[in-house]
């Protein structure tokens, strides 16, 4: 018996534990150099992809057995930065209840001016507060913040380990790009809502349907259907799009090409 929910989980997530591995060999034998700088630079980027895996999980959790899902929370938490129940916390008590009132949402667009933010500065305040709204939204719900604080020593326990032991990998391997992902991460979410203010959940979100630009995220960007079914796990999303593709209008789908964004449907 498989100890995944989905067996189309096994590709994506054995490829992402042998990233993890791959870091901690690093750790130990310490391969300085050329190839460090470059390894330093693929990391970065495919832990920001790995976020969204990391939101998937916390979404529909990955493994049958609770004890495996608590240790790839710690693997995700010490690669992207956002520990167990950080996404729960964020993303699926507040951002999805709240996504179309600027007035409540933790991912907001808007200012308190009211002034849509540009997408730098968007990033930045999500990334430099990220966890101090965590702690906000903690305090409306008592018992996820016993799990997320639990966590939140238990990650900075094993990272100020590893730092200790060795300083110069820890910080290189693990810290740089934790900080890194967090703000990626909140770079990557700009996109999904800016500029849409509306009661009409097919009309609150922008999609992109090119599998070459979903098949990292695991289809994130089948965006209304996400907010529409947030428990349909990641591999189901494609499908229930073509169920309600009808709803949603030409100028909520994004094209995606080396220059950016642009909106119609690809």
């Amino acid at each position: 018996m498989s100890f995944f929910k989905q067996q189309v989980d096994i590709k994506p997530i054995t490829i992402i534990i042998s990233l993890f591995i791959f870091d901690i060999y690093l750790y130990i034998v310490w391969i300085s150099g050329i190839f460090l700088a470059l390894y330093l630079v693929f990391s970065i980027v495919s832990k920001w992809y790995i976020s969204a895996w990391n939101h998937h999980h916390q979404h529909v959790n990955t493994f049958s057995l609770p004890i495996l899902n608590r240790a790839i929370e710690i693997m995700y938490g010490l690669q992207t930065g956002a520990v167990w129940y950080w996404w729960v916390l964020h993303h699926n008590l507040w951002h999805h209840a709240h996504y179309q009132d600027q007035s409540k949402d933790e991912s907001a667009w808007k200012s308190p001016q009211w002034k849509r933010y540009w997408a730098f500065m968007y990033s930045w305040i999500i990334w430099i507060t990220a966890y101090y709204r965590m702690l906000n939204v903690a305090k409306k719900h008592k018992k996820t913040r016993k799990y997320f604080l639990n966590m939140c020593f238990i990650q900075i326990f094993i990272l100020s380990i590893l730092i200790v032991l060795q300083p110069l990998q820890g910080i290189v391997l693990f810290v740089i790009p934790m900080i890194t992902s967090l703000f990626l991460t909140a770079y990557g979410t700009y996109d999904h809502h800016s500029g849409l203010e509306q009661d009409d959940p097919y009309k609150s979100s922008y999609n992109i349907t090119v599998p070459r630009y979903n098949i990292l995220t695991g289809n994130l960007w089948y965006h209304t259907a996400h907010h529409i079914k947030p428990s349909l796990h990641w591999s189901k999303l494609p499908a229930f799009h073509e169920i309600i593709a009808d709803k949603i209008e030409n100028k909520y789908y994004k094209k995606y090409t080396m220059w950016g964004y642009s909106q119609g449907e690809w």
